[in-house]
């Protein structure tokens, strides 16, 4: 390197706890890779959850923020960069879990090389939900297997990583029940009883829930709605399965459509995950796109 006066600044974010410490172990490669990028690197440690928006929501002085933990941890950074007004762009480098939305804007799972890829990528600009009065980078769901994503026990997580969630979801299978609620949108209504639902922005949901990549674009300004309602046979639920498998909608147990936002009604409450972080639902909640949002380097 040839002085300082080369050198960017780059805020880098890090959750210890994200995976299975993925992001312990990787620190130190991850600076001297941003490093040889020409990149100053000032980093900061989350301490409780939410510290990650509050540190996001106060850099404004920065070339790049980046973040080094999983979607939950985007998922704060990002809000608080939207909140405090911050238009810079954001690296990613996933160490979740799960990392569903680093899967649908295809990075590298190898975090050296996601480090790489930010150093040698572009800004593209991706939209972001907002629920209410929150922010979600790629999904909010309700329904079956949700509960997963907020109740897996933080060991379970850090020993079987991906695993986890799915054998926690496994065990929601006998509390699975519907709940009744109206979606109305630009497009079209829906209404009935739902054992699944969600507005999403991404092609893999939980691990467990794809949607086509043919369908999802990032930054169109709209959501893909889909929701599942209650199977009345085994034979309809088999219907329900092949059809999610296939990424065949097509079928008289599922509502699908894109939409930039909608109204979701219902009498009772009852539980949201927005990016695998649970929220309490409301008798009436707008959910809408906010194009273009945020940069994401790729």
């Amino acid at each position: 390197m040839c002085g300082d006066e080369y050198m960017k600044k780059a805020l880098l974010i890090v959750n210890p706890f994200a995976g299975k410490n993925r992001a312990k172990g990787g620190l130190l490669d991850i600076v001297r890779i941003l490093n040889r990028g020409r990149y100053a690197v000032t980093t900061l440690v989350t301490e409780y959850r939410g510290h990650a928006t509050v540190i996001a929501q106060g850099a404004k002085n920065w070339d790049i923020i980046i973040c080094f933990g999983g979607d939950g941890t985007l998922n704060e950074v990002i809000t608080g960069m939207l909140r405090g007004g911050c238009r810079i762009p954001l690296g990613y480098i996933p160490a979740g879990s799960t990392n569903d939305f680093a899967n649908s804007l295809r990075l590298s799972k190898n975090i050296k090389e996601a480090a790489r890829d930010i150093v040698m990528g572009q800004p593209t600009p991706v939209d972001v939900g907002m629920f209410g009065d929150k922010y979600f980078t790629y999904v909010a769901s309700f329904g079956a297997f949700t509960k997963a994503s907020y109740a897996t026990p933080y060991q379970a997580k850090k020993a079987l990583g991906h695993a986890a969630y799915v054998l926690e979801g496994v065990k929601e299978i006998p509390e699975i029940r519907a709940e009744r609620a109206s979606f109305s949108t630009p497009e079209g209504d829906f209404e009935g009883e739902y054992i699944w639902g969600a507005v999403a922005n991404t092609t893999s949901i939980g691990g467990v829930v794809t949607i086509a990549p043919k369908v999802v674009r990032l930054d169109d300004g709209k959501f893909e709605l889909l929701l599942i309602r209650k199977p009345n046979s085994v034979n309809e639920l088999n219907q329900c399965i092949i059809s999610m498998l296939t990424q065949n909608y097509d079928c008289d147990l599922i509502d699908f459509i894109s939409t930039d936002r909608v109204t979701v009604t219902s009498g009772k409450l009852f539980n949201w995950t927005l990016d695998g972080e649970k929220v309490r639902g409301q008798n009436i909640i707008e959910v809408k796109n906010i194009k273009h949002a945020i940069d994401i380097v790729i």
